[in-house]
């Protein structure tokens, strides 16, 4: 908890993804450029890649210690899980959508259950309660324009991402996200180590 700054910071909780498999992912992500050339598609920075667990939003230092706290308790209930990457989708659909995004093969289902149980735990301290379902997801764009809307949906008839590599989800993080001229940068505060035990 020592990294926590002094003053308010834009947090969201994550899980990483290894150097080696964003390296795959950008790959593919090139590929869809290729196929969706519209300047109105803000593609997401390899180094942005990540699966949200919770987004907090802009907190003042006590509340971000006590969402610290929270997630310690879920860490220590949860066990480590593999995640298999593959599959692509839109927000809120393929037909008019606002965001593209990778999704999963395996281990959603436990990523969806960490989600929850942050989730839960975090409401009873007060913070928002989500109103929609988690869902396993990296942004892999945003869509900004109405035509960008028409490309991604066209193109998305002719993308078929298969799996990308398996992540060991041994922890999340909280991470804190800085907007800037050039897009959000993204620096991991404090991790959490999954210290339950599988079955």
């Amino acid at each position: 908890m020592a990294k926590l700054a002094m003053n308010a910071m834009r947090l969201f909780f994550a899980i990483e993804v290894p150097p080696d498999i964003a390296a795959r992912i950008a790959e593919v992500q090139a590929e869809m450029r290729a196929q969706m050339p519209d300047p109105g598609i803000r593609w997401t920075r390899q180094e942005q890649f990540h699966y949200t667990l919770k987004f907090l939003g802009e907190l003042p230092v006590q509340r971000a210690y006590r969402a610290v706290e929270a997630a310690q308790d879920i860490a220590r209930s949860r066990a480590p899980f593999d995640l298999t990457l593959g599959g692509v989708g839109a927000f809120p659909n393929t037909r008019r959508p606002s965001v593209l995004w990778l999704g999963a093969m395996s281990g959603q289902d436990d990523l969806i259950g960490l989600a929850r149980d942050l989730d839960a735990a975090l409401a009873r301290d007060r913070f928002r309660r989500e109103t929609k379902e988690p869902k396993a997801h990296l942004t892999l764009a945003r869509i900004k324009t109405y035509d960008a809307e028409l490309a991604v949906s066209a193109g998305l008839a002719r993308v078929s991402i298969g799996e990308l590599g398996t992540i060991h989800v041994h922890e999340m993080v909280l991470m804190q996200s800085i907007l800037q001229p050039s897009g959000s940068q993204y620096t991991v505060v404090e991790r959490f180590a999954l210290e339950g035990r599988a079955g």
